[in-house]
């Protein structure tokens, strides 16, 4: 038990015991009845009972008024501790109610926080069994590719270039997956300060030749996340804008928009995703986040993965259903939360 836990014990045991000591000497006076060891107590709390203040003289009459007055004294005495007992009671009995509803609230909460881990448990063994079905054969075939692309006569530089980064930052990837495969998340998981303008100015780069991304930014503060996640995060989105623009435009056209957004105490920092591609109902918008709820071949995977990572973050993701339709366009809106301070985690 830890040393809190055992001053609340003692604590307790100590209210315990002061409440059924003045208990007993109340009813003790209520009932003019003084067991020994406390029979010490009564010249203290009834002087009058004292053989020393009855007086040996005097007539009857006075002798007799005398004894009424111990009497009535008696009897207020034993009224007014009756009451405090009734008194006592009443918030002792308050006060074990308040504890039985704390102790019951402490065990809901325990209780939700032991579905949330076997939630968390059950999400970490999804990513575990992703990378142990699919990471070996991945890199092993992207390795066959890379060797067979840098035997092609006649390949642009600048393709080469652009085809070399995409295939690193795959197996970049399934480095990501293997890690977690192995339990080693806290080599995973580094959180640091990231930038999320450059962040995104650097991954518009990258896609240039596939999406037209526009940056609607202004102040961007930083971030404390895992910068390899949270790029994995936004890649999956634009490669889902880029898999789903209209057949007749050359390049997808991705608009992204910052702003700072409060949620009660919370501060956050929001990324909205605006495309123009296919779009999607609102069927497919409620059920995109969850893996094998899709209606197309595409949806839910990704974005089943972008909705695990930003949970890492303490930060949600849904879709912009006001922007959100059929043939107008797909808007997801990220929230991170924003950390004034560095921390060490």
């Amino acid at each position: 038990m830890s040393a809190e836990g055992l001053v609340y014990k003692l604590r307790q045991a100590l209210m315990l015991g002061t409440t059924a000591f003045i208990w007993l000497v109340l009813g003790m006076v209520y009932l003019d009845r003084f067991f020994t060891p406390f029979d010490f107590l009564k010249p203290l709390l009834m002087p009058w009972k004292d053989i020393k203040y009855t007086p040996a003289f005097g007539t009857l009459d006075e002798r007799l008024v005398f004894m009424q007055g111990l009497l009535d004294a008696s009897h207020r005495v034993a009224k007014v501790s009756f009451v405090v007992m009734l008194a006592s009671f009443a918030v002792f009995s308050i006060y074990l109610t308040v504890v039985y509803q704390q102790r019951k609230r402490r065990a809901r909460e325990n209780e939700l926080l032991r579905i949330k881990n076997q939630e968390i448990a059950r999400r970490n063994e999804f990513i575990r069994y992703i990378s142990a079905t699919i990471g070996h054969e991945f890199k092993n075939n992207l390795g066959r590719i890379k060797r067979r692309l840098d035997l092609l006569p006649g390949l642009q530089p600048d393709a080469k270039e652009r085809i070399d980064v995409n295939l690193q930052k795959l197996f970049a990837d399934i480095d990501i997956f293997k890690k977690i495969s192995d339990e080693r998340e806290a080599m995973l998981i580094d959180f640091r300060r990231v930038n999320l303008g450059k962040m995104l100015h650097e991954l518009s780069r990258q896609y240039d030749d596939l999406a037209d991304i526009t940056m609607h930014e202004a102040s961007v503060p930083d971030i404390f996340a895992s910068p390899a996640l949270l790029t994995t995060v936004f890649e999956n989105i634009i490669d889902n804008s880029i898999k789903y623009k209209k057949p007749e435009q050359a390049l997808a056209r991705i608009a992204v928009v910052f702003s700072h957004d409060v949620d009660g105490r919370r501060s956050y920092v929001t990324l909205c995703f605006r495309d123009e591609g296919m779009g999607m109902d609102e069927e497919q918008a409620d059920k995109c986040f969850y893996k094998g709820k899709s209606t197309e071949g595409g949806w839910g995977h990704g974005l089943y993965f972008v909705k695990y990572v930003v949970g890492l973050h303490a930060g949600k993701v849904r879709v912009g259903k006001e922007y959100t339709a059929p043939l107008t366009g797909t808007e997801i809106i990220i929230n991170l939360p924003l950390v004034e301070e560095d921390l060490n985690v």
